[in-house]
């Protein structure tokens, strides 16, 4: 594991190359990606820590990208987190991992979301990716799915075995010559529209990959879905909107798909001690069940 305290003094020392100080380095996270905030400067610095032990040069890569995705949503006027203009926004290497430099974005106390508007601005998310013309990873969010699913076939649980069988005809379909898939930003969950003090902005851009169509949409409100079921109010707009009219059945595939993606993810990080296994538990009890409702509502509305 690299040494944190290697990272911040290497964050010091680009601080004084830009000419920024002084430069109060302050943790603003310290899992996967270590985020530093290079106060009082509006820069934050996101090293990489989890892919650059795995793959220094696929860090690089993920890295480039996920700057290269926000500055096509800028350019499209959707409201994202920027990487930094006033100094090189890199990928940068330092400290033996790869690392970003972001704006800062103050959070605000924004009133809650309505789901009107958060299905708008997903839509917008979606519609402005469409074009984007990098290369993304083929199903690059389902490949981790895929990983996990793998180590949990040694569980004993009916109910992973009946997930994982699930999982398998989905995957079977994922890959079908068939499936069209569509750039998009890969993990538009609630939680990456974070509510800054210039509104609601996207950020967290490094899983933008090839998917399906609706994975954007359907990575918003799945666990929404997952834990308030059909009369939760974002999960119930969406199944009433005019763009998932058009196609339920890909819309239908798309949550189903992402549940199974999210829970069995979930619990094969909290099993092997990374994530919180309350939470998983929660998310297997109810996976099933739920399935069932989606196969059984959106088979009605394909007949």
């Amino acid at each position: 594991m690299l040494d944190k305290s290697i990272l911040i003094a290497e964050t010091l020392k680009l601080a004084a190359q830009y000419g920024l100080t002084p430069c109060k380095p302050l943790i603003l996270s310290d899992q996967a990606n270590l985020i530093i905030h290079m106060s009082p400067h509006p820069l934050v610095a996101r090293y990489a820590v989890a892919l650059s032990v795995q793959d220094e040069k696929a860090a690089h890569r993920t890295l480039e990208r996920e700057l290269n995705v926000a500055r096509h949503l800028h350019d499209r006027d959707v409201p994202v987190l920027q990487p930094s203009s006033a100094v090189p926004a890199g990928p940068h290497k330092l400290g033996g991992t790869r690392m970003t430099l972001w704006s800062y974005a103050t959070a605000a106390s924004l009133k809650p979301i309505e789901p009107s508007e958060s299905v708008e601005r997903v839509c917008e998310l979606s519609l402005a990716m469409r074009d984007f013309e990098g290369e993304l990873p083929l199903l690059g969010v389902w490949e981790r799915a895929c990983h996990s699913a793998a180590r949990l076939r040694i569980q004993t649980d009916p109910r992973i075995a009946a997930l994982l069988e699930a999982f398998q005809r989905t995957d079977q379909r994922m890959r079908s010559e068939a499936l069209s898939l569509l750039p998009c930003h890969g993990d538009a969950h609630a939680n990456n529209l974070f509510p800054s003090s210039e509104g609601w902005i996207w950020m967290d851009f490094e899983d933008a990959c090839l998917m399906p169509e609706y994975w954007d949409m359907a990575s918003y409100v799945a666990n929404l879905a997952l834990f308030g079921g059909f009369d939760e109010p974002t999960f119930a707009y969406m199944l009433r909107y005019n763009n998932v009219a058009a196609n339920p059945g890909a819309f239908g595939f798309a949550v189903k798909a992402r549940v199974l993606m999210s829970t069995l993810g979930n619990l094969d990080y909290a099993l092997e001690g990374y994530g919180d296994l309350g939470f998983a538990t929660r998310q297997l009890e109810l996976a099933g069940p739920f399935i069932h409702e989606l196969d059984a509502y959106f088979g009605q509305k394909l007949k």
